[in-house]
């Protein structure tokens, strides 16, 4: 009979991101119960993580063999077969806290990137995984550890982080979620220049509304108002009162 405690151990290892481990314990669970769908799935999504594709291939297949309708399972398998090794091993987890994904007003953003990579690299990355801004003449990209692009962020949010990055402003950036169609990452201030540093990066006073050059509802113009954040501005020195 399986230990009782086992699906709980395979679910902290895989939280962990200890992927060997979530192996092992899954792997232990289907020699006593080989027709464990939810032990299967772990399983599966373990070989993922650690570049065995083709056991994941076959893992999720047998899911489907027992259930045909294992929406996780279906999922997995159209995700495993547009997939690469490559593109497993280019996009590296870094173990994160979950307190990165606590957000601070005027520290953090959650941001809807735009311009997608193809589906097969976005299908490589995964939620908590650290990626990094790279400033362009009019757009901030987001890569990965490798220099892989993956999107942009939309004008409005490219325009006000490269005026706060040219001014020697820090950020880190996390991914939040990841789809098919959809990348969102959370930005968090590190640290700021000498220029502004009295003055938060993410002053929100609305909802934040994406948009790309072409799209605005406004014409050919874009509206940079609906972020609802002010523009960064410059600290200038007092002037000194007269005596």
């Amino acid at each position: 009979m399986t230990d009782s405690s086992l699906p709980q151990d395979a679910i902290a290892a895989a939280l962990a991101q200890n992927w060997k481990e979530a192996i092992r314990i899954n792997s232990a669970i289907l020699k006593e119960q080989k027709n464990d769908i939810e032990a299967l799935c772990r399983l599966a999504y373990a070989y993922l993580k650690t570049c065995q594709l083709t056991l994941a291939k076959k893992t999720y297949q047998t899911v489907l063999d027992l259930d045909q309708y294992n929406q996780i399972a279906l999922k997995n398998l159209k995700k495993v077969g547009s997939m690469k090794k490559k593109d497993v091993e280019k996009n590296p987890i870094n173990r994160l806290s979950p307190m990165m994904f606590l957000e601070e007003p005027g520290k953090t953003k959650v941001v809807e990137c735009i311009h997608l990579a193809p589906s097969q690299i976005l299908s490589g990355l995964s939620a908590g995984q650290e990626v990094h801004l790279k400033a362009k003449n009019h757009c901030v990209e987001i890569r990965t550890a490798n220099q892989t692009y993956l999107a942009a962020l939309p004008d409005d949010m490219s325009f006000k982080l490269i005026k706060l990055l040219s001014a020697g402003n820090t950020y880190q950036s996390i991914i939040k979620s990841v789809e098919k169609n959809s990348l969102k990452i959370l930005i968090r201030e590190l640290s700021r220049g000498k220029r502004f540093a009295h003055q938060p990066s993410f002053i929100t006073t609305t909802s934040y509304i994406p948009f790309a050059r072409g799209t605005s509802p406004q014409g050919d113009l874009p509206d940079m108002t609906p972020t609802g954040e002010s523009e960064p501005q410059e600290e200038t020195p007092r002037e000194e009162e007269s005596t």
